[in-house]
């Protein structure tokens, strides 16, 4: 009671925060093309346009307890000016409460739908380690030096009736149909977060451990409701365990992120992923693996920046085929050097590689294809302070992508059209976070 009427007698306080991309570009023949994807995350450059609003209230009594709630919609897709159609997709990325540093110790509670996200390759739009999406609780406690935290969710999506199914059946007694659901199974998702903090003068280095354990039980769906037919869907587990390195503090906005992963079963398919092939012969995806090295950093000298990111990621599905070309190897790297001109000005440059080895075949070229492309992005902008990180920033921007043979039959057999080895792409586009809860 004590704890409640000294947070009730603090005057509550609204934040604002806001991230967001967006960007107009063009093809120097006209088109807006697609942009040259075949690996996992090939850079954030060409990500699609998204905007996310953060609305929060925070309340703080007088022993530092602090209370608030946050509230993240989300918009992403297609623009209007692309369609004429008002149809872009809305998502509530955020929604929960929260109460931190109880009593004035470390412990802290929260409960509802929440992003969990740790540190990301910002060049590469990846967060190697952490990056949930769940609704439930979780618990942590942060100290000068370590941090615990831990966090069981749930969630469960819609497509090819592996979670969720319904069917319309005959109502009873009427002529009408009604909507029944037969296939109902949330997958729960738990995952454990520790580190600790050395620091000597102004550098800081910072190991953390990182797990995750995925249950999804077993179900039953109708293949055809005709004949009654229906499959059974065995019981889904799996687990991931990550390490990651961190150091940074010898100069603003300089540090470095070394991290490795590797997931097992339904939790190397991906957490808000619906397998559609690659299951073993029972139907389960229990046999899959994926493993993952990440590097992130930036280095900041007065005007002078240069970012980097870089990831290899190796796969195989649960099929047990050993030649098959749902299974490989990928490579993605990018840099950014940057340097600020005037008060506002920057110019930036990005160089950037994708790298992909398929373990087997093209089923219509009946090559091995290994495709590889690599661009080179020129953005001069005007921006709110120098550096990589300088937010809100306007820029123009001109890509020259070059694309192997190998990468030009693949994106031709996935697209169904001509794609040119050369391409030139003409843009300008904005990114901004101010006060944002999920970005920098």
């Amino acid at each position: 009671m004590i704890l409640c009427s000294l947070a009730l007698a603090a005057s509550p306080e609204l934040t604002l925060g806001s991230y967001g991309r967006v960007e107009a570009s063009s093809l120097t023949d006209g088109g807006h093309g697609e942009p040259v994807v075949f690996t996992a995350w090939p850079g954030r450059l060409d990500s699609d346009p998204y905007l996310e609003l953060d609305f929060g209230w925070r309340l703080q009594a007088d022993d530092g307890t602090t209370f608030r709630a946050l509230v993240t919609p989300a918009l992403s897709g297609e623009l209007f000016h692309s369609s004429g159609d008002f149809d872009a997709a809305l998502a509530v990325r955020n929604l929960y409460a929260e109460a931190a540093a109880l009593g004035g110790t470390g412990f802290g509670v929260w409960a509802g739908s929440r992003m969990l996200r740790g540190d990301d390759v910002y060049l590469l739009d990846l967060w190697p380690l952490d990056n949930l999406n769940t609704v439930g609780g979780g618990a942590s406690w942060l100290g000068p030096t370590n941090e615990v935290s831990v966090h069981v969710g749930m969630n469960r999506l819609d497509g090819e009736s592996w979670q969720f199914q319904q069917v319309e059946v005959p109502a009873p007694g009427g002529v009408e149909a009604e909507t029944v659901t037969v296939l109902d199974r949330q997958k729960v998702v738990a995952s454990l977060r520790g580190s600790h903090t050395f620091g000597r003068g102004d550098v800081h280095v910072r190991p953390r451990l990182y797990g995750e354990l995925h249950h999804l039980p077993a179900g039953t769906r109708y293949t055809d409701l005709d004949s009654g037919a229906t499959e059974i869907l065995p019981a889904e587990r799996g687990g991931l365990v990550g390490l990651q390195l961190s150091a940074w503090g010898w100069a603003d906005e300089s540090f470095v992120h070394l991290s490795y992963r590797h997931a097992s079963g339904i939790a190397a398919v991906g957490e808000l992923t619906v397998p559609t092939d690659g299951f073993a012969l029972d139907g389960s995806v229990g046999a899959s693996r994926s493993d993952l090295v990440a590097l992130g950093g930036n280095q900041q000298l007065g005007r002078f920046s240069v970012a980097v990111g870089s990831y290899v990621r190796g796969w195989r599905d649960a099929d047990g085929q050993a030649v098959d070309v749902d299974d490989g190897w990928e490579w993605v790297w990018a840099v950014r050097p940057g340097v600020g001109v005037g008060r506002y000005g920057a110019l930036q440059v990005e160089l950037s590689r994708q790298w992909l080895r398929p373990n087997g075949l093209n089923v219509v070229s009946a090559e091995w294809d290994r495709p590889a492309a690599t661009q080179l992005s020129l953005l001069p902008g005007v921006q709110w302070k120098p550096g990589t990180y300088g937010r809100p920033r306007i820029h123009l921007r001109y890509s020259l992508v070059l694309l192997n043979q190998d990468a030009v039959d693949w994106l031709g057999t996935s697209r169904f059209e001509t794609v040119e080895p050369v391409q030139h792409r003409l843009g300008l586009g904005a990114e901004w976070w101010i006060n944002s809860q999920s970005y920098r």
